[in-house]
């Protein structure tokens, strides 16, 4: 109740001050308010009790029809040149119902006045479209968002004749970033308004967001955003929300130190909000466009390189296993001489470096990380920051932020500590031994709401590590070339320009992602993505009748698929190339699926396929190959090949597949 009478109490007092006509009826056509223009035009006292015929000598029947009829209408009074505008009131709790009526003396304009007014409304109109043309040209020619908003702000003023304009626009923190535009300075102290803003705003982002139009705030107590207009020291304010897809990116709000505003100012300020909107928006598209664009473009460009390297590795692999041969039978055929023996020793040195080459060539062409095992990132870290704390030089400040409880990872924990460390170390040779480098790692969650921010991750839990110095930076134009195979922006003594190049490689294996920002001049940030282990996918598989027939001739990698097979439930039959498959199949054993590797002594795999489906059509079968390239999508259709797996073994992938099948 005491709301309600504080609610009515302040309609009154906001409805007494306007100038125009006004009274209050009740459902019977009784005056119960009226305002002092309204007074102004009778020269009786008893005006409040009086019904509306009785005061404008109107036929009570009609008018009385016409107010039950629940709608606004206007009744003509032309022996005071006026109108009468009657308009219902409905409280909120009904629908239909109605509490009493509003009614307003409007003057009837003489067809002089009214043709002149006509003329001024067509000309502001005029103007305001030629500026919002202007506003469109600008936004489609301009990529600058403060330029934009800058001139929108302007527009904002200048149209709705203010004396000053703000722009709050809003961070995904519930904070706050004014844009001023003041041209003869009538706002005093900006430092109380920023204050003002982030304290009393949400109220009047609550009343924007249920009325879903623009709030004129008056200099009235009981009127909302009564609290700006005292600091902004001004009589009104038009605040009007700018909506895209049902989110507020920011508000415009202008102010009169003087006078209030009037319906035609109030419209075109929202039009310049649904246009800052758009602005906002169309920006932030462009932005993230270009960015995604950007990291596809080196992801396809590094693939590619991979795959070239890939090739040129395994051929160079060939060779060395070459060298490494003669090598062996030159120790044994060539005197044992101290010169000789001493070339032979280079020359097995060399060619063992080479091979430490050709690994990372291949660990970024074709990314296959070594033995897994469950990190501990927490633990990985802390050694980390021993080591740079104490080889670092003492002029470089290094701090921490590594978050308690770091997801667990499955991978390769030495790996992981040579990528990071490398990263540390470039940040080193960045400062220039003058300078700090932060070392932050911390737990994050990608999901449908963020993704649009990690276009090239999948949603998940990730830990998240990141190194930054403020060096010396990254030139743009080299920022897309420092994960190319030698390519350095160090003096040709420093470095071979492999460390990133290798590094992409690992944290690819790792189906992570590493990336990089960085300005010249003011330092480098490396954000290194890695896919949290989930214990709680891994499920235990009940005990299962099924066999399976393993043929692979690499005896450790058949055992270790064995055992692997056996700890999920299925029995297991292993023999070491197609013949032996061929003599189990046709023996009274009865195998449930086939497992067979491509490159096999005798008889390959996909030979054994083929004599295998003339014995049984039916039975489901995977090929297992070091890589596809060597089997044709052809031969897979022609041999009724049900899967394909790819080696080194992803055992969860090879799992589900066989779930799939059996």
């Amino acid at each position: 109740m005491a709301a309600d009478l504080n609610n009515k109490y302040a309609a009154e007092e906001l409805l007494a001050i306007q100038t125009s006509s006004l009274a209050i009826a009740d459902t019977k056509g009784k005056i119960v308010w009226y305002n002092q223009s309204f007074s102004k035009n009778f020269s009786r006292e008893d005006i409040k009790g009086n019904s509306i015929a009785d005061l404008f000598s109107v036929n009570q029947d009609n008018l009385l029809k016409k107010i039950h009829d629940k709608k606004s209408f206007v009744q003509p009074l032309p022996d005071a040149n006026k109108n009468l505008i009657i308009t219902p009131l409905h409280p909120k709790e009904s629908e239909n119902g109605s509490s009493g009526f509003l009614v307003e003396l409007v003057p009837t304009r003489q067809h002089e006045e009214k043709s002149k007014f006509d003329s001024e409304i067509t000309e502001r109109n005029i103007e305001f479209l030629g500026e919002l043309e202007k506003l469109f040209v600008l936004l489609v020619k301009e990529n600058s968002l403060d330029k934009i908003t800058n001139e929108i702000n302007s527009k904002a003023v200048s149209i709705s004749k203010s004396d000053f304009g703000i722009i709050v626009f809003h961070k995904d923190n519930n904070s706050y970033e004014l844009l001023f535009n003041d041209p003869d300075e009538h706002i005093a102290d900006k430092d109380d308004i920023v204050k003002e803003i982030n304290t009393s705003f949400y109220y009047i982002n609550k009343w924007l967001e249920l009325n879903e139009r623009s709030l004129l705030a008056i200099n009235q107590r009981t009127n909302i955003g009564f609290n700006l207009t005292e600091v902004l020291n001004c009589e009104s304010l038009i605040i009007t929300p700018c909506y895209f897809e049902n989110k507020q990116l920011a508000t415009i709000i202008v102010g009169r130190k003087k006078g209030s505003y009037s319906a035609f100012e109030t419209n075109s300020v929202e039009q310049l909000a649904a246009l800052l909107s758009f602005a906002i928006s169309n920006l932030k598209t462009r932005e993230l466009n270009q960015a995604l664009e950007s990291r596809l473009l080196q992801a396809q460009k590094l693939e590619t390189i991979g795959k070239l390297s890939s090739g040129m590795a395994h051929d160079f692999s060939n060779l060395l296993s070459s060298i490494f041969g003669s090598l062996n039978l030159l120790r044994k055929r060539v005197p044992q001489r101290e010169d000789t023996t001493r070339l032979i020793d280079n020359i097995e040195d060399c060619s063992k470096r080479a091979r430490d080459l050709t690994k990372g060539l291949l660990s970024f062409g074709k990314p296959t990380p070594k033995r897994k095992e469950l990190v501990k990132p927490n633990v990985l870290l802390n050694e980390i920051s021993k080591v740079i704390t104490q080889t670092f030089p003492r002029t470089i400040e290094f701090i921490d932020k590594i978050e308690e409880n770091l997801h667990d990872i499955l991978g390769n924990g030495t790996e992981i500590y040579q990528v990071l460390l490398n990263l540390c170390v470039n940040a080193k040779e960045a400062t220039d031994g003058k300078g700090t480098i932060t070392l932050e790692a911390k737990n994050i969650t990608i999901d449908e709401k963020n993704i649009i921010n990690y276009p090239l991750l999948k949603e998940g839990n990730y830990v998240c590590f990141t190194v930054e110095d403020n060096g010396t930076g990254i030139k743009e134009e080299d920022l897309q070339k420092i994960f190319d195979p030698y390519f350095s922006t160090k003096q040709k003594d420093a470095g071979s320009g492999l460390g990133l190049y290798v590094s992409y490689g690992i944290i690819k294996a790792h189906k992570g992602l590493i990336d990089v920002s960085s300005k010249e001049g003011k330092g480098t940030k490396f954000d290194v993505y890695i896919p949290a282990y989930e214990p709680n996918k891994v499920k235990q598989t009940e005990p299962s009748d099924k066999i399976i027939l393993l043929a692979d001739d690499e005896e450790m990698l058949s055992d270790l698929l064995a055992e692997l097979l056996e700890s999920n439930g299925y029995n297991v039959i292993k023999v070491p190339s197609g013949d032996e498959a061929l003599k189990v199949l046709t023996e009274e054993i009865k195998v449930d699926m086939v497992i067979i590797d491509y490159n096999m002594p005798g008889m390959n795999g996909l030979e054994t396929i083929k004599e295998l489906r003339k014995i049984n059509t039916d039975l489901p079968v995977i090929l297992s190959t070091g890589t596809m390239l060597s089997v044709d999508k052809e031969n897979l259709t022609e041999y009724n090949i049900n899967g394909q797996i790819e080696k080194p073994y992803e055992f969860e992938t090879m799992l589900a597949t066989i779930k799939k099948l059996i």
